[in-house]
């Protein structure tokens, strides 16, 4: 990823890796704590489709005020346009999604992540 973001256009100086972590709200914490001393108030994230909106719903519990930018990155197989045309058998658009749409829901009931409406976020949030 970071050699095709140089690639595109983004310089080198600009991007930030997290690689300790090992999982969603470990990355969230460790990238924060890389840019903790930058005055940055917007930054992207670039996730698969479906784990987007826990990536972002993480974000905004403990930084509320920084802008987030959503970039999904096509997988072919648990796309917007696609997921539920596989079955639910295991790592499948299905139940990848699935298994996403109950974290968010049990995320947002343990108060660990801010409890997103679904459909007010899609609205805003879809190109």
């Amino acid at each position: 990823m970071r050699g095709l973001s140089i690639k595109l256009g983004i310089k080198e100086e600009d991007i930030i890796i997290d690689d300790k972590s090992n999982n969603s709200f470990e990355n969230v914490k460790n990238s924060f704590d890389l840019i903790k001393d930058k005055n940055i108030t917007e930054i992207a994230i670039i996730t698969s489709e479906f784990h987007l909106k826990r990536c972002y719903a993480i974000i905004k519990k403990s930084f509320p005020n920084i802008d987030v930018i959503m970039i999904h990155s096509k997988d072919g197989f648990s796309d917007r346009n696609n997921w539920f045309l596989s079955d639910n058998s295991w790592n499948s658009g299905r139940s990848l999604a699935t298994y996403e749409a109950n974290l968010l829901i049990k995320y947002a009931k343990e108060n660990k992540i801010i409890d997103l409406d679904i459909e007010d976020f899609d609205k805003k949030n879809r190109k």
